[in-house]
């Protein structure tokens, strides 16, 4: 959860900030050369990359894992005939970024012939890391340590005129090593590190078509997927099992599963002088099937020789609908409406059975899972009316009706049920805002929306929130700054629980152009979130009722960055980019006296991090087709509360940028 809060926080800040590599100077004329009837344009960046890194490096390999080495960090290649009438083709683009071990890499390729064909190309190749958390005193620790490689292929036959047909070719794959763990053979027992090889494949081809009738666009695909999973999974020696000295005399674990998605999607658009409608309908017929084979013997908690079998399998059909529909009337210049109507319906039916057998005993297990369907129904309606040119206001209501049913087995207290369940929940939303424009370089927006829910479904659903919104932005020919404030709270309540949220965003940036040679950007922003449950849980075969689950988070983050042009020959951008969260002010991972008083809980009511990242960019023109370029950035991240995780790392590099 640690790492995941902080890609989302690492992620906000990228936005704002692109890493230091590839240079965005281009070397050589930027109208390209003629070559025969075609227009060329072409460079590349080759250079070399380093990084030095300290700290936790997995850490490191899970948020940003540049490395070291020669790279092509960059290139692009364009080939355009002068009148539009090439002989095979009338264009030739291909783009590539960090090929040579980035651990981003992109290839993109597009041939085109005007009113004959269109082919697309795409290749992305992203290494991803996720070192987990040791849980249960080094016993529970988990990694993921993938490549995952995807192409995707479309090609368009007769792209410009009102009918065409599209043919299309996808393919995804996840390899690499994964170490996850089990526990045997009860609740309390000994866990033990299992290690993967992790292999997922995904295929889909796909053919469709567009055509006009009525003045309706009609554009249709059919597509093919299919997904399977084949990854073997056998017991680890890398980590010791927990407690230290659990065995086990054997164990085996199979677990394939394979799926088929055979899918429709329609889209519908119209366009006329008072009103837009434009649909959008998909149906995909899924099946699934899964195997789960495992024997395991040895030593229980107790020294008693343990012997269990457990086999799960299923074969359903899973079949999803959805539409939406789209009306936007416009009656005059100063009024507009638009509704939107969507449905979507997902069912999981068949059979799936988990059984557990006891050697030892001769007793087995057994729960089956039958049915699960999801149904729901939503409707919105937005006007807008603008007074005058300075003021307009707008408004909306919405309905969603969403029913959850589902059929299963489940053993409580020995006891095994099978009753149907059902759930409606019911939300009505209404919203109302006004814009203004009290000077012409300004632009000032208001919003509130609130909305009540009768059945949410889980507690941290919405249930009675509301939601205040205000932005205001003033732009001139050299200048642009905006601010801003959001909020949202939430309370809820459930049979066994309650919840509440508070939300609540500011923000503020600009940019200016000072001189032809000097441009300067700036972004803040801070985002302060509290949320409070109540929680029952068992502990030591005790229940413990009325206390409290509190996660209270302060996250701060700036974007700022200079660019410079000195006398036309060098190019120079500085920037930096920062977050923190200051979490709830204490400075120990012990409680400040609210929620719960465990210690395990205390720990995770707050997660107060920093992570900050400084850069410069330089390009220097050599030669009008010659460009050299420096880049450094450095990565600093810290936990408070559990520094081993901390990690800094120095990065660069050194390359030129060229075209012939």
């Amino acid at each position: 959860m640690r790492s995941l809060i902080f890609l989302l926080l690492a992620a906000g800040v990228a936005s704002g900030q692109q890493p230091v590599a590839p240079t965005p100077e281009q070397a050589g004329p930027g109208r390209g050369d003629s070559w025969s009837d075609y227009n060329i344009v072409n460079s590349f960046e080759a250079g070399y990359r380093f990084a030095t890194i300290g700290g936790n490096f997995d850490q490191y390999r899970s948020a940003v894992n540049y490395g070291s080495g020669v790279r092509l960090l960059g290139s692009f290649f364009s080939m355009n005939s002068k009148d539009g009438h090439g002989r095979f083709f009338d264009e030739v683009t291909a783009t590539t970024q960090g090929l040579g071990n980035d651990p981003y890499q992109s290839a993109a390729l597009r041939i085109r012939k005007n009113r004959m064909y269109r082919y697309d190309l795409s290749w992305r190749l992203n290494n991803y890391l996720n070192p987990g958390l040791t849980t249960n005193g080094g016993g529970g620790q988990h990694l993921l340590n993938t490549q995952y490689r995807l192409q995707d292929h479309d090609f368009t036959l007769l792209p410009e005129s009102n009918v065409k047909f599209f043919v299309g070719y996808t393919r995804g794959i996840q390899e690499g090593p994964a170490l996850s763990s089990t526990q045997l053979f009860d609740s309390r027992g000994a866990i033990f590190p299992l290690f993967a090889s992790v292999r997922r494949e995904r295929n889909e081809y796909r053919a469709g078509n567009e055509f006009r009738i009525a003045g309706i666009r009609v554009n249709w695909m059919h597509g093919w997927d299919d997904f399977k999973e084949d990854t073997p999974l056998f017991l680890s020696g890398a980590v010791p099992a927990q407690p230290a000295g659990a065995t086990l005399d054997s164990f085996q674990r199979l677990e394939p599963y394979h799926g088929t998605n055979p899918s429709w999607r329609v889209f519908l658009i119209t366009d006329r002088k008072y009103f837009n409608l434009n649909g959008r309908f998909t149906y995909t017929s899924g099946r699934r099937a899964f195997v789960l084979d495992e024997s395991a013997s040895g030593p229980g908690r107790f020294g008693a020789q343990q012997n269990r079998q457990v086999v799960t399998s299923g074969d359903a059909e899973r079949p999803v609908a959805t539409g939406n529909l789209n009306l936007s009337v416009t009656p005059s210049a100063q009024l507009s409406l638009v509704n939107s109507t969507s449905v979507y319906n997902v069912r999981t039916s068949g059979s799936s059975v988990f059984t557990q057998f006891d050697n030892a005993t001769q007793s087995a297990a057994v729960l089956n899972f039958d049915y699960l369907g999801i149904r729901t129904l939503t409707n919105e309606t937005q006007v807008n009316y603008q007074f005058s040119p300075r003021v307009g206001a707008f408004g909306g209501y919405g309905y969603s009706d969403r029913r959850i049913a589902s059929i299963e087995q489940a053993a409580i207290a020995g006891i095994l049920s099978s009753v149907p369940a059902r759930q409606t929940n019911i939300l009505h939303t209404g919203a109302l805002g006004v814009r203004l424009r009290p000077a012409k370089p300004l632009s000032i927006m208001l919003s509130a929306e609130i909305g009540r829910s009768n059945n949410p479904f889980t507690p941290v659903s919405d249930k009675n929130y509301h939601a205040l919104n205000g932005r205001a932005q003033y732009r001139t020919r050299s200048l642009l700054l905006s601010a801003g404030a959001e909020s949202n709270y939430n309370v809820n309540s459930v049979s066994l629980s309650s919840y509440s949220a508070q939300t609540r965003k500011y923000f503020a940036n600009g940019s200016w152009t000072a001189k032809s040679w000097l441009t300067l950007d700036a972004s803040f922003s801070r985002l302060h979130l509290y949320t409070i449950g109540g929680i029952d849980y068992f502990a030591n075969a005790q229940f413990i009722f009325g206390e409290r689950s509190i996660y209270l988070s302060n996250i701060n983050s700036i974007v700022a960055g200079a660019r410079f042009t000195i006398h036309n020959r060098a190019d120079l951008y500085v920037g930096y980019s920062g977050v923190q969260d200051v979490g709830d002010g204490r400075s120990t991972s012990a409680g400040a006296g609210v929620g719960s008083a465990l210690p395990i809980f205390e720990a995770a009511q707050t997660f107060p991090m920093t992570f900050e990242s400084p850069l410069a960019r330089l390009s220097i023109r050599i030669l009008e087709r010659l460009r050299w370029n420096f880049g450094y950035q450095y990565y600093g991240y810290r936990e408070k509360f559990y520094a081993d995780r901390n990690y800094r790392a120095n990065t660069g590099y050194s390359s030129l940028s060229f075209s012939f």
